[in-house]
C-alpha cells in the first residue's frame, strides 16, 4: 500500500511584488477545492497525481496560501513558472521569558527497574522531603498571597536545567529542587500589579518567602515618563497606528482610543469565520499585545497612566493563535495588507525570529510604497544579529535600552544591566537580550517598561517588543506635529516621516551597532 504523501503548506505569490493578474484564475481561489497540477516529467519522478488546495488568499490577486504535498510543489512550478513559491514560516513575540527546558527522563533497562521498585516505593517520603522547597509569595504592603506567579528556577542557566511553575491561590509554589541546591539563576514573573523579582547564587532555603513590590504607574521614575513626560496628551492625534500581534483588550480602560481591528489568524477564521472579530487577546501569552498597545498610547484617566503618543487612535491586528506557537508569515502579510487599506500611518511589529521570507518583504515594501511607516523590534537573542523582519532594509529597526534607577533593585531588569554602558548617563545600558549590528536604526526603551495588561491593570515587561511600540508612539506624535509630512502621499510620505524621525535621535555613547541613529527624543 503506498504511503500518503504529508501535506507541507507554502504560499504562491506574483514573481514580482505583492500582486499579480495571474492569481485571480478561478483555480487559485479559496473555492476551488482540489486543483489537478501539470504532471512532471517521468525522469524527474513525477507524482503521478499531483494536487493542491487553495485554503486563504490576501485580494483576489494577491498571495495565496495552498496545501499539498512537496513533490507537488514542483508540479506547480510548471503550472505557472512566473508566480513565486514560498515556505510558510513562522514569526515570534519579541519579550523576554526564561523557560526550563524539560527533557524525557532515561529510561532503566527492565532488571534495574525491578531491583529499584522495592527500594524506591520505601524512600519515596522522605526523597520528597529532601529534593524539593516551597515558595511563597506574598504583596509587600498587605501581606496577603499572590496567586498566579510565574517562579523559573535554574540550577544550570547555559543548559536551562531547573524547575518552574505558578503559584497557587495561596500564593505557594512547591519546586522540585532539593533545598541545599544552589540555583545559579531565579526569575519571579509577577501579575498585574506587581514587579518581578531576579535572585541569583541563591538556594531554595533563602527563598522561602518572596514580597512582590507594587507598581504604581505615576512613578515618576519610570522609563517612559523619564524620557516622554514632556509630550502633550494630544500627542499623535489624526494618527493611525497599527498594533500587529497577539491582539489588544479593547475594554481596558486606559486604551479608550482603540478603534477596532481584525483576528488574522487564517486557521481560527476558516474554522470559524465570526472569528473575524476576535482581536481580543490570545488566550495564549495574550497580554504582550495589550502591553505594546498601552506603550504606544495608553491614556489612563483615573490611573494616571500614560503611553508615548495618548492622542493618537490604535487599530489592532491579531496575528498570534489562540492555541499558542508563532504567527504565520501569511497572517501576517494579511494584516499588513489590511491596515494599509484602514489608512493605519504606522505600523508596529513587535515579533521576528524567523527566516527572511519574500511574502512578509513583500507586504512590508507595499505598505511603504502606500506611505505607512513600519517599524519591528530587533529581536531578544542576546546581542545576536538583527532579526527578521527589522532586519529588511527598509523596516526601521529598534534595539533595546534600560536606565538603572528606573525600576527596584531586585526587578528582573537587574539581570539584564550589561556593557557598553550610556555616556555620558552610565546608569543607561543596552539590555542584555537585546541584537545588535548594522541594521539597527534607533534605540528605544525596553526594560522593565510598566504598560497596561488585559483586564484593568498594569504590568512589567522587557524586550525590544517594548522598545519598538515605544518608538512607534514618538513617530506618531512627529506626524501629527508636522502638517508638511502629513500631506505627502506614497512613498515620499513614509520616507519623510523616517527622515524626520531620524533627525529627533540622540547618541546616548552606545555606538553605532548598538543604536543607530540613537534615542528619538524631545528638543
Amino acid at each position: 500500500m503506498a504511503k500518503k504523501p504529508q501535506l507541507r503548506r507554502y504560499v504562491i505569490m506574483a514573481s514580482e511584488g505583492f500582486q499579480n493578474a495571474v492569481l485571480t484564475k478561478p483555480e487559485y481561489q479559496p473555492s476551488s477545492g482540489i486543483v489537478a497540477l501539470t504532471a512532471r516529467p517521468m525522469a524527474l519522478r513525477a507524482n503521478s497525481n499531483p494536487q493542491m488546495r487553495v485554503l486563504d488568499t490576501i485580494q483576489d490577486n494577491g498571495p495565496k496560501l495552498v496545501e499539498m504535498p512537496a513533490e507537488s510543489e514542483l508540479s506547480l512550478r510548471l503550472s505557472d513558472p512566473g508566480l513565486k513559491i514560498v515556505p510558510e514560516v513562522f514569526y515570534h513575540r519579541q519579550w523576554t521569558r526564561f523557560k526550563v527546558h524539560k527533557r524525557p527522563a532515561k529510561k532503566a533497562t527492565a532488571k534495574k527497574a525491578t531491583a529499584a521498585k522495592g527500594v524506591k516505593k520505601m524512600a519515596t517520603n522522605a526523597v520528597a522531603a529532601a529534593s524539593a522547597f516551597t515558595v511563597t509569595i506574598t504583596d509587600a504592603v498587605d501581606g496577603k498571597a499572590v496567586p498566579d506567579v510565574l517562579i523559573v528556577a535554574f540550577t544550570n542557566f547555559d543548559a536551562r536545567e531547573g524547575a518552574q511553575g505558578r503559584t497557587d491561590a495561596n500564593g505557594r509554589l512547591r519546586l522540585n529542587i532539593a533545598p541545599s541546591r544552589k540555583l545559579e539563576r531565579v526569575y519571579v514573573y509577577s501579575p498585574a500589579g506587581y514587579w518581578g523579582n531576579f535572585f541569583t547564587e541563591t538556594t531554595g532555603t533563602k527563598l522561602a518567602t518572596i514580597k512582590l513590590e507594587r507598581i504604581k504607574v505615576t512613578d515618576p521614575n519610570l522609563l517612559l515618563t523619564l524620557l516622554y513626560k514632556s509630550l502633550p496628551m494630544t500627542g499623535g492625534a489624526g494618527v493611525t497606528v497599527a498594533i500587529i500581534d497577539s491582539g489588544v483588550d479593547a475594554t481596558h480602560p486606559d486604551l479608550p482610543n482603540l478603534s477596532g481591528g481584525l483576528n488574522c489568524v487564517g486557521d481560527e477564521v476558516r474554522a470559524n469565520p465570526t472569528a473575524a472579530a476576535n482581536f481580543r487577546p490570545a488566550l495564549h501569552d495574550g497580554e504582550h499585545g495589550t502591553h505594546v498597545a498601552g506603550i504606544v498610547a495608553g491614556r489612563g484617566t483615573t490611573s494616571g497612566f500614560r503611553g508615548v503618543a495618548p492622542g493618537a487612535t490604535l487599530r489592532a491586528y491579531r496575528v498570534f493563535p489562540d492555541v499558542g506557537g508563532g504567527a504565520s508569515n501569511f497572517d501576517i502579510a494579511k494584516a499588513i495588507d489590511t491596515a494599509v487599506a484602514d489608512r493605519c500611518d504606522i505600523i508596529n511589529m513587535s515579533l521576528g525570529g524567523g527566516p527572511q521570507d519574500p511574502l512578509t518583504q513583500a507586504a512590508i515594501n507595499r505598505a511603504l510604497t502606500a506611505g505607512t511607516l513600519v517599524l519591528a523590534a530587533a529581536g531578544n537573542d542576546g546581542r545576536e544579529p538583527v532579526a527578521f523582519p527589522a532586519a529588511q532594509a527598509e523596516c526601521v529597526a529598534v534595539s533595546a535600552m534600560g536606565r538603572v534607577g528606573s525600576f527596584p533593585t531586585q526587578a528582573i531588569g537587574t539581570s539584564e544591566v550589561m556593557a557598553p554602558k550610556g555616556n555620558p548617563s552610565t546608569k543607561d545600558f543596552i539590555a542584555a537580550f537585546s541584537n545588535v549590528g548594522t541594521e539597527i536604526d534607533v534605540v528605544g526603551p525596553g526594560v522593565e517598561i510598566v504598560s497596561t495588561f488585559p483586564g484593568t491593570g498594569h504590568g512589567t515587561m522587557s524586550g525590544t517588543s517594548m522598545a519598538c511600540p515605544a518608538v512607534a508612539g514618538f513617530a506618531a506624535h512627529l506626524l501629527s506635529a508636522d502638517a508638511a509630512v502629513r500631506q505627502k502621499v506614497g512613498a515620499d510620505r513614509s520616507r519623510a516621516l523616517k527622515d524626520l524621525l531620524f533627525a529627533t535621535c540622540k547618541s546616548q555613547g552606545f555606538g553605532r551597532d548598538f543604536e543607530g541613529f540613537g534615542l528619538p527624543l524631545p528638543p
